[in-house]
């Protein structure tokens, strides 16, 4: 998978910019606060729909972005007119194996709209077809923060494995967010009770089989990545034997061994402890999104008997395993996206992940505060551009 170019209009800090990639290593060069990570952010949401940093579709219009008069109907047939704030777009072209995508994203109105070759795409159609791997500061971070990042990384890797899981996470999604809904509806004593109990019973049922897949799925593709993170980990600290493993949390039960039947009876059980609670609470205490993932050094758990260097090396080895795995089932590589991650690490680590990179024939983009690291790699693969107050300037190319 390459990204050949990538153009950005009002999104974030930038104006207008379109940039011509390289298809091996693409170094991205500023200061901080200069839209590095917007950059970076952009190839994410165009290969997935979605930021990977907490955000609403109107906080990706640049600010001064033009505003333009909008004339709307109301359920009641009346007009109203007012100024939208503007749009952002992203747009990119993908070469994949011969086939080439051109994959464009806006925003405006509080609304995002995302076509691949003219054609409408949500979210899981997108993910589905460019794959592509992120190290960031917070997935560095996963371990000693809260279950959420280490569920987005498993979520990141059933993608990976099988791209058509995006349709379970997608429809999982949206029944979670109707069974919010209605249990909000219920706490807050909105409509009659009666309807509201059966359309939640009814709902129920679809809901406890979506959270059945989306977990047997994440649990599977642990088990399946298991040599290729051992292996990582080995090469990431010159370590002989890598004594890692994850294991996967259900109310603190460990999961890793269950087959779809048992992980359905668990789930069931947990409603039905949780069922008054969760009416009270007006959300869902139950499923996946409450899941926790635990990774293993030595037998103990990372989170306690760890240093933050050991749990760095942990999750950068669960990325580049993702790699491997990834080339191993389909025989290329994701495009992979590094953000100011090089910082983050100690001198082994940055060397061997660069080595790892150096080696193999994926398109990276790097973003960091200066060119110490860019020699790693061959000259004639190298591109370096500057990033400044939302403008990019090719500086070399070595």
């Amino acid at each position: 998978m390459i990204l050949e170019t990538l153009s950005l209009t009002d999104f974030r800090n930038f104006l207008s910019q379109k940039v011509h990639l390289r298809p091996r290593v693409n170094f991205f060069v500023g200061d901080n606060g200069q839209g590095k990570t917007n950059l970076i952010e952009a190839v994410y949401i165009l290969s997935r729909g979605s930021s990977f940093r907490p955000s609403e579709s109107t906080s990706f219009i640049r600010q001064g972005a033009s505003s333009h008069q909008t004339t709307l109907v109301s359920p009641d047939g009346f007009f109203h007119s007012g100024m939208d704030s503007g749009r952002a777009r992203l747009i990119g072209r993908f070469e994949n194996q011969g086939m080439t995508y051109d994959v464009a994203m806006s925003f405006e109105s509080g609304r995002k709209h995302a076509t691949v070759n003219n054609k409408r795409a949500s979210s899981a159609d997108l993910a589905k077809t460019f794959p592509c791997v992120l190290f960031s500061p917070e997935s560095l971070s996963a371990i000693k923060e809260g279950p959420e990042q280490r569920r987005l990384l498993t979520d990141e890797l059933i993608l990976i494995e099988n791209p058509a899981q995006a349709d379970v996470i997608a429809e999982f999604t949206r029944c979670l967010r109707q069974r919010n809904r209605l249990l909000r509806q219920i706490s807050e004593h909105q409509g009659d009770r009666r309807t509201s109990d059966a359309t939640l019973e009814s709902l129920n049922r679809i809901y406890f089989v979506l959270a059945t897949h989306l977990t047997f799925a994440r649990i599977q593709a642990l088990l399946r990545i298991q040599n290729d993170f051992a292996d990582a980990f080995c090469m990431i600290t010159d370590a002989t034997i890598g004594d890692i493993s994850v294991d996967y949390l259900i109310s603190d039960v460990s999961a890793l061994a269950w087959d779809e039947r048992l992980i359905f009876d668990a789930i069931q059980k947990r409603h039905q402890q949780l069922a008054s609670q969760e009416v009270h609470a007006g959300t869902s205490l139950v499923g996946p999104h409450k899941h926790d993932i635990k990774f293993l050094l030595g037998g103990n758990d990372s989170r306690f008997y760890c240093s933050q260097g050991q749990q760095r090396a942990l999750i950068l080895a669960f990325k580049i395993a993702q790699i491997v795995y990834h080339r191993r089932v389909h025989q290329t590589y994701p495009v992979l996206l590094l953000d100011d991650v090089l910082s983050e690490l100690d001198v082994k680590k940055r060397v061997n992940l660069m080595k790892f990179l150096e080696g193999i024939s994926a398109q990276v983009l790097i973003t960091a505060t200066d060119l110490t690291w860019s020699d790693q790699f061959a000259a004639d693969s190298n591109s370096v551009y500057s990033v400044r107050d939302g403008h990019i300037e090719r500086l070399a190319t070595t």
